[in-house]
């Protein structure tokens, strides 16, 4: 045991040094009665004595009888308590059976016929020598009814525990109705037996069940199964269409579960100007990647695709694209097509500013075009089939304004006022008076502003084309079309967390399909009847001045925010 230098203890382990910081260092002793632990460190047994003893006049261990008792069939070997051996040393005490002439016997007398007589008559006869045991084990029939209402709960079991299972509205009105409860208040678990008031043993139960349920886990296997099941239903609705694995450059096993009905492949592929982006927060180890495009027909935002995918790499976004857009050409018989490459079809994408999406992206349509001579429309003295995969994204792709200068104002500190309007300015529709003028002053603006300027410029290759639209090939209608933001996947990912985040991968999936089975009925329903899913119609002009609204309590709330910058963001 040491102390530093404000008098506060803490132990080290005798070989920890500046160099070797491996070794063992416990701080916060505070809590501790710091004269019996230095006592026991040094082995310094007078002074233990003299502190068991008092703590023993107290009426506390290690000296203190032990009354701890436990039934065999909870398979204890040790107490739950320290105690001082015959030798001296603390440890936790052996537990001994109790050997006992217990003369106690049970006549049970059980009806030939339970039905017409259900009553059991149970006779006992001679006292107890010994306590009766806890009521641990829950009898098969209350485990019988515990498994049909968990199974009730259909794929939400999936992701169920003890505690989610008793929000669940439905497991809770199953168990009134076993119980026949009628109290104000809602049941617990031991009310229908004492030993589920154990949630470690309610756990066990539950595994057991779930194991039954799904007999190859609620991961990526389970996720095949879920396919296998799936293609053996009719096309029109399939929902889980593949779950793969993939060995990409280097022999890392990339794995992804794209998930898109029939239905949401024809809005992706009617779809002009979409959005992607990926989320970390609804499943354990996965990341979701989610298409967003919005129908102008029904006012609203609609998922085209869902994915799960444990890589961020450009190389396992090209093949989730590639899985993507077959699945779709699958299920439209027609082929994905780029405006750029063939005319028609998308004409933007919006992202963040992660490099493996874009470049994935970008690969993808050099796929595309790698059997297509004809001259680009922006380029004519160039083939489409020569166009590298940053080439093609200099044509339709654009990055988020939001996520732009939300990593910009980490900089905002560190740089002078001037430099970061400069830095601001580079996110334009329209040209600069002077570029390179704009370019110095960033330049000039200290080593932070100098790096971020080249990642935009040298590092980042397709950044400055998707901010800086004289930079691009993007034709300046196509160009102000396009939202500005992945607000609306943002939205979306916003939407679906609500119906639950850190799920098991089948959870997840079968949490999503539901989510957006919703979605599809709630359009079937603007597109028969007319009803919509707010009173107002999110129109464009009703979009854009909420937008505005909502940038003007912004800044009121925060009046430390430069006008330059509301000025740009409008």
């Amino acid at each position: 045991m040491c102390t530093d230098k404000y008098n506060q203890r803490f132990i080290q382990c005798e070989h920890r040094s500046r160099t070797d910081r491996a070794h063992l260092i416990l701080w916060n002793l505070q809590e501790f009665n710091i004269n019996y632990l230095q006592a026991l460190l040094a082995h310094n047994m007078a002074a233990i004595v003299i502190h068991e003893e008092r703590a023993e006049h107290c009426g506390y261990r290690p000296l203190v009888p032990c009354d701890f008792v436990a039934s065999p069939v909870e398979h204890k070997q040790t107490c739950a308590c320290w105690h001082r051996n015959s030798a001296g040393m603390l440890e936790r005490g052996r537990l001994l059976k109790w050997e006992h002439n217990c003369q106690s016997k049970f006549d049970i007398f059980v009806p030939v016929n339970l039905v017409a007589v259900p009553h059991i008559t149970i006779v006992c006869r001679n006292p107890h020598s010994h306590p009766p045991p806890a009521p641990i084990k829950t009898p098969p029939p209350l485990v019988d009814l515990f498994r049909s209402l968990l199974m009730d709960m259909d794929w939400e079991l999936a992701d169920a525990t003890p505690r989610h299972i008793l929000c669940d509205s439905g497991f809770m009105r199953g168990l009134c109705m076993a119980l026949g409860w009628t109290l104000d208040r809602s049941p617990s678990l031991a009310d229908l037996h004492p030993s589920l008031a154990n949630l470690d043993h309610v756990h066990r139960l539950m595994y057991k069940f779930h194991c039954d349920k799904y007999p190859m886990g609620t991961g990526f296997q389970g996720a095949k199964l879920l396919v296998d099941k799936e293609n053996e239903l009719p096309h029109h609705t399939r929902y889980v269409r593949c779950a793969e694995t993939h060995t990409l450059p280097g022999g890392v096993d990339f794995r992804l579960i794209v998930c898109m009905s029939p239905l949401m492949s024809h809005h992706l592929l009617l779809a002009r100007r979409v959005s992607i982006d990926t989320s970390f927060k609804r499943l354990h180890g996965w990341q979701e990647f989610e298409i967003e495009a919005w129908d102008n027909n029904h006012m609203r935002s609609l998922t085209g695709a869902r994915a799960f995918i444990n890589s961020q790499s450009a190389q396992a976004h090209l093949v989730l694209f590639r899985q993507i857009f077959s699945i779709t050409s699958e299920d439209t018989g027609t082929p994905v097509s780029f405006k750029h490459i063939h005319g028609s079809g998308y004409e933007s994408v919006v992202a963040d500013a992660h490099m493996g999406q874009g470049l994935g992206l970008g690969m993808f349509c050099s796929e595309l075009s790698k059997n297509i001579k004809t001259p680009c429309i922006y380029e004519p003295h160039r083939k489409l089939c020569d166009l590298t995969p940053y080439d093609h994204l200099h044509r339709f792709y654009r990055l988020c304004i939001v996520h732009f200068k939300r990593n910009l104002r980490l900089l905002q500190s560190q740089v002078s006022k001037e430099v970061y309007n400069a830095m601001l300015s580079l996110s334009s529709s329209d040209a600069h008076p002077n570029f390179q003028r704009m370019l110095n002053v960033i330049r000039g603006g200290g080593r932070k502003a100098e790096a971020w300027l080249k990642d935009k410029l040298q590092t980042n290759k397709f950044a400055l084309p998707t901010l800086y639209r004289p930079a691009s090939f993007i034709p300046e209608d196509i160009w102000r079309a396009c939202p500005t933001t992945t607000n609306s996947n943002e939205q979306a990912h916003r939407n679906i967390n609500r119906d639950g985040v850190h799920l098991t991968l089948l959870g997840g999936i079968m949490r999503g399909q539901a989510f957006d089975d919703r979605a599809a009925q709630s359009i079937d329903i603007h597109a028969s009847l007319g009803i919509g899913t707010h009173d107002r119609d999110a129109t464009h002009a009703y979009r854009a001045s909420r937008s505005i609204t909502h940038q003007a309590t912004s800044t009121q709330n925060n009046p430390t925010l430069h006008a330059s910058t509301i000025l740009l963001t409008f």
